[in-house]
């Protein structure tokens, strides 16, 4: 009888060990499934601008690419009419990237002013060129909000009484425009003046492009001053115009 328990228990623990076994090589034998493989990260050339983490998300806009032209007569008491002109190339981009150079005359030089503005950045570029200019471009960076301050009196304001009139759309140039004229009243007393002075801006401005078209403006002071936009073209610009010029020193105007 002993034999035969002893017998049993000695097939039970065989089988046992048997099935154990076979578990663990099919176990060893299962392939891993495979782990989670992160999002691959975008990468940014070494030499390309970061984005500013307050900057806004930029968005597809219409690029376009014009000039404008800005005339200011101002006649003196005389009679004698003192004529100025100003010529201003506006270009942007689909990722909102503007650039601006303005042309100007200056005791018989031409001067050129430009500017450019990255969206993505947030930063703002600016330079000059002409005779008596170095070859320098000055940075400006965004700068952080500023910590608050206690609140500060309250200055009293001079009260200029305006108003505002819709003008009926038309087209320039084959682009739709939208017209506002704004009158400004100067009180006698205000400034000096016997008489109310009268001041008006004509604003005539292309909703699908957020661009002003005409701008007329009329102050008895400074003469008349109109700018015209004309050569708009809606069509990408040269990359190139975006970026500070070769051979120049980049300068932090406030790093």
């Amino acid at each position: 009888m002993r034999s035969i328990l002893c017998a049993l228990l000695f097939a039970f623990t065989f089988t046992s060990t048997q099935i154990a076994s076979a578990q663990t090589a099919k176990a060893s034998t299962r392939k891993p499934a495979p782990a989670a493989s992160a999002p691959a990260k975008a990468t940014t050339p070494t030499n390309a601008a970061q984005p500013c983490p307050c900057a806004p998300r930029p968005q597809h806009v219409q690029p376009y690419t014009a000039k404008q032209q800005t005339t200011r007569v101002q006649t003196l008491a005389d009679g004698t009419k003192i004529t100025n002109v100003e010529e201003i190339y506006l270009a942007r981009d689909a990722a909102g990237r503007t650039r601006r150079e303005t042309v100007r005359t200056q005791n018989g030089d031409t001067l050129h002013f430009f500017e450019i503005f990255d969206y993505v950045t947030q930063t703002r570029y600016s330079w000059n060129v002409g005779r008596n200019y170095q070859q320098i471009v000055n940075v400006y960076h965004q700068r952080p909000n500023p910590q608050p301050t206690a609140p500060q009196p309250a200055q009293p304001q001079r009260y200029y009484p305006y108003h505002s009139d819709s003008l009926p759309p038309q087209t320039i140039d084959g682009l739709y425009v939208e017209g506002t004229r704004y009158t400004r009243t100067t009180p006698a007393g205000y400034a000096g003046n016997d008489h109310d002075i009268v001041t008006t801006t004509e604003s005539w401005y292309v909703p699908s492009l957020s661009l002003q078209m005409r701008i007329i403006m009329d102050d008895p002071r400074t003469g008349k001053s109109t700018t015209e936009t004309t050569d708009v073209k809606q069509t990408d610009p040269d990359p190139a115009l975006f970026l500070p010029p070769v051979g120049y020193q980049l300068k932090d105007a406030n790093p």
